[in-house]
């Protein structure tokens, strides 16, 4: 791996994390809105129901490998 790749496999990660970081900011607002009582259960249920659709895993493998690359550049 070189440079450019490995911040590449960065970015990708940051990116993955950013996504991760818009759907919990999503529950937390329906969970409030739930707690507010501005949404019945069963609504809140089906939003969350959007929210879950599959679950994503970032293979943190590559990461490891561009850390130390670009670690030994510094």
């Amino acid at each position: 791996m070189n440079i450019e790749e490995a911040k590449a496999e960065c970015l990708r990660w940051l990116s993955h994390l950013g996504v991760q970081r818009a759907r919990s900011e999503e529950m937390q607002r329906l969970a409030a809105r739930r707690r507010e009582g501005t949404i019945d259960a069963h609504d809140a249920k089906r939003e969350l129901a959007k929210l879950d659709r599959g679950v994503t895993v970032y293979d943190g493998a590559k990461l490891e490998q561009a850390v130390k690359v670009l670690l030994k550049h510094v």
